[in-house]
């Protein structure tokens, strides 16, 4: 293998490394808002249960 195509390998692999990072990073802000969300909607529901509970 010629010392170009070595270099040309090693910088394809490192960019397919950067995208894979980009991937996961995006994956894992989109559970972590999607879980937030769901907290903040969960939240309301909790307290609007517990104040009927308390009126009955």
């Amino acid at each position: 293998m010629t010392e170009r195509a070595q270099w040309l390998c090693e910088l394809a692999g490192g960019v397919s490394a950067l995208a894979g990072l980009v991937v996961v990073g995006a994956a894992f802000w989109g559970a972590l808002g999607a879980g937030l969300a769901l907290l903040v909607a969960a939240v309301p529901l909790i307290v609007a249960g517990n104040l009927r509970r308390g009126d009955s």
